[in-house]
């Protein structure tokens, strides 16, 4: 999957199945294995007692029963926490990023690739995610994904080993034009009021593949945007419903550039 000028379409499951599961949850992971995505996309971010855990906003109040800001509570009060039941999953709770490996580990393809996004902007989040990734196994199997530049040239300076990924300049906070120089992989909105033509979409794909990076789309959850991906060049396709956007991908060729 991260071979460089891949032609096979890659599908990756945005936080999951976020569409219509628990963002940032075990079974949410779960169903994504079950659909076959390529990619397992993910949030990491830690709390006040220093431990990983896999959450995307700061706050925990808009996915679980909880409410105050990660980085303030422990892990035994993050765990106490109901990340299921605002989605019709009662029960379930925020996953430690050890588990969410151990998840990946036991239930996984071996095939399956991770794009790890680091939501805290501190080195000590991009050590410790490393760290596990390392003991799992799984570097050569993640890209590590953030909107900061400083995290990015932080992980490309002390971690060549592992794979980053962008966003375009104008998307990025902290942004310094070195971090494009080893970076893999860069987001680009393919549904957004932010990128409103397919003019401005080609633009950011060039750009990319100027530069030797890969351009991978988000989120692609229509068929007219999986069709712009196919058409613009896209190597990926980060999708909040992987189930409809897999379904339509396999009637017809995932072949880019067509």
């Amino acid at each position: 999957m991260w071979e460089q000028n891949t032609q096979k379409l890659g599908v990756t499951g945005h936080r999951g199945c976020k569409a219509y599961m628990p963002e940032n949850t075990l079974i949410s992971f779960s169903e994504a294995f079950r659909l076959g995505v390529d990619v397992l996309e993910f949030d990491v971010q830690v709390t006040r007692d220093g431990v990983p855990v896999i959450m995307h906003d700061a706050m925990v109040d808009r996915t679980t029963d909880g409410t105050g800001a990660v980085c303030f509570m422990t892990l035994e009060q993050v765990k106490a926490l109901d990340a299921g039941v605002k989605f019709g999953y009662p029960g379930q709770r925020v996953p430690t990023l050890d588990e969410t490996l151990e998840l990946i580990v036991k239930e996984a393809s071996p095939n399956l690739h991770l794009n790890v996004e680091i939501k805290d902007q501190l080195p000590i989040v991009v050590d410790k995610t490393i760290e596990a990734l390392r003991r799992y196994g799984l570097v050569e199997r993640s890209v590590i994904a953030s909107f900061d530049a400083q995290t990015l040239l932080y992980t490309q300076e002390f971690y060549p080993e592992i794979k980053t990924q962008g966003q375009p300049p104008i998307s990025m906070t902290r942004y310094d034009e070195r971090v494009l120089d080893r970076m893999y992989g860069m987001g680009v909105p393919v549904d957004s009021k932010r990128l409103p033509t397919d003019e401005d979409i080609i633009a950011l794909v060039k750009f990319a593949n100027d530069r030797g990076i890969e351009a991978w789309g988000y989120h692609a959850d229509s068929r007219e945007a999986a069709i712009r991906c196919l058409k613009y060049g896209f190597t990926n396709i980060t999708a909040n419903d992987p189930h409809d956007l897999i379904a339509y991908l396999d009637e017809v060729d995932r072949r880019v550039g067509k």
